[in-house]
C-alpha cells in the first residue's frame, strides 16, 4: 500500500497542473448542475507504466486524462403543421385565415351621477 496520500499526490502530478485543472472544472460542474438541475461528471484516469525494460521497475511514467461532462439544458421543441404536399406550416392547412382589420375607435360616453 502506498504510503504517500492520493490528495498529495494530485498536487504533484504534473506540477501540480492535474489539481488547478479538476478544480476549475468541478467548479464549471456545480455551476451548471445548478443552472440546469441535472448532473455532470468529472472524470480522472491515470495511467501508470514502466518507463524502462526489465524486471526490476525502479522507474514509472504517469499520465492523467480529466474530462469534464456537462449537463446539457433542455433544448425544447416545436410544432408544425403537415400540409397536403407534406411541407411544414406553423399554421393548420385545413383552418382558413382570419383577416385582421383596424377597429373603430368607440365615441366617447357622457355618464350620469347617481343620486339619492
Amino acid at each position: 500500500m502506498a504510503s504517500k496520500a492520493f490528495a498529495v499526490f494530485l498536487q504533484d502530478l504534473r506540477d501540480g497542473r492535474a489539481h488547478s485543472e479538476l478544480s476549475s472544472m468541478l467548479g464549471e460542474l456545480l455551476a451548471k448542475v445548478k443552472e440546469t438541475g441535472k448532473g455532470g461528471a468529472v472524470n480522472l484516469k491515470i495511467k501508470i507504466k514502466p518507463a524502462g525494460r526489465g524486471q526490476d521497475v525502479d522507474k514509472v511514467t504517469i499520465s492523467d486524462e480529466i474530462k469534464l461532462d456537462l449537463p446539457k439544458p433542455e433544448r425544447g421543441e416545436d410544432f408544425f403543421w403537415l400540409t397536403e404536399d407534406n411541407d411544414l406550416s406553423r399554421n393548420h392547412p385545413k383552418q382558413g385565415t382570419l383577416e385582421l382589420r383596424e377597429a373603430p375607435a368607440p365615441a366617447p360616453s357622457t355618464f350620469k351621477e347617481a343620486t339619492k
